[in-house]
C-alpha cells in the first residue's frame, strides 16, 4: 500500500492502488473486479479513479475467506492448482 495499514485502520474510501497492494495484485486486476461487479466501488465527484468503501472491501475479504473455508471443509484439504 502507499501507506501501510492493517485492515482495521483502512480509510473510509480506499484507492484502487491500495487495494491492489493489499491483495498483491495489479491495479488493472482490481479494476476488472470492479467492472465485473465482484468489488463495489464508486467514482466520487472531483476525484480521479475509483474508490472502494472500506466496508465493501472488508466484505470482499470476508467472502473470499468464507469461500476458501467452504472449499476446505467440502474437500477435507486445500487444493492448489
Amino acid at each position: 500500500m502507499t501507506t501501510q495499514h492493517t485492515a482495521g485502520e483502512l480509510p473510509e474510501l480506499i484507492t484502487v492502488a491500495d487495494v491492489a497492494d493489499y491483495l498483491g495484485l495489479t491495479p488493472q486486476t482490481v479494476i476488472s473486479f470492479i467492472k465485473r461487479g465482484e468489488l463495489v466501488a464508486t467514482k466520487p465527484p472531483g476525484m480521479r479513479g475509483y474508490r472502494i468503501p472500506r466496508k465493501a472491501f472488508e466484505e470482499y475479504l470476508r467472502a473470499g475467506y468464507d469461500a476458501v473455508k467452504e472449499e476446505v471443509s467440502a474437500n477435507g484439504e486445500m487444493v492448489f492448482d
